[in-house]
């Protein structure tokens, strides 16, 4: 007969590998290595062994039995998970506001970036087309991205990574240096996507 804490255990698991599939916020690798790893931890709980596996690190190993990848793939679902700020991608197209009518210029662009506020770090993707490139953007650009170093290169709060944490209760201090020395983890952790509601269909009488 299974045990309450075992069945307790069991459910608990359950319910968080349904989280896990429904979570927006992770991608394909990340969920896999995320039920993974959920898996590997219900066994660990169950049989008792879960803090010498965990402190050798051994657990990290059969994911990549489990999952048929390497260590390589596990670095880089941990790295791709580490909380920061990640400005939104560089435009091919000129960004500047048009005179006569509404709306931005939209030709290709044949320079391109992302500029930084000095204060806050926040970065807005800008391109400029032939017509429209000139001197003094690419100063003003220059200039801001120098204050912004000089202030220490501050960042606003993070909008990407930290979903893994949400469902695996581990030392990520650890296994973001592990994954990536090169990186520090920011502080904050964005605050999750809601999944998409569904539609519920209820079948019953007259007592529903």
């Amino acid at each position: 007969m299974m045990a309450s804490t075992d069945l307790k255990a069991l459910m608990g698991s359950h319910q968080r590998m349904i989280a896990i599939c429904h979570d927006p916020d992770l991608d394909a690798d990340a969920k896999l290595f995320a039920l993974c790893t959920v898996a590997i931890m219900h066994d660990m709980i169950t049989d008792g062994s879960a803090e010498g596996r965990i402190k050798r690190g051994r657990w990290l190993s059969e994911v990549c039995a489990m999952t048929g990848r390497d260590g390589h793939w596990v670095r880089e679902v941990i790295r791709n998970d580490i909380p920061r700020y990640a400005p939104p991608e560089p435009t091919g197209y000129c960004t500047t506001p048009m005179v006569g009518r509404e709306g931005l210029c939209g030709k290709g662009a044949i320079i391109r970036g992302i500029e930084r506020d000095p204060f806050t770090g926040e970065g807005t993707p800008y391109g400029y087309c032939s017509r429209h490139r000139n001197h003094d953007d690419d100063w003003r650009i220059q200039q801001q991205i120098k204050q912004w170093n000089q202030n220490g290169r501050p960042e606003p709060a993070p909008n990407a990574g930290g979903v893994l944490r949400r469902y695996i209760d581990i030392d990520w201090a650890r296994l973001y240096h592990w994954a990536a020395p090169d990186m520090t983890p920011a502080e904050v952790v964005q605050s999750p996507t809601l999944p998409k509601p569904k539609l519920v269909v209820l079948q019953g009488g007259k007592d529903v």
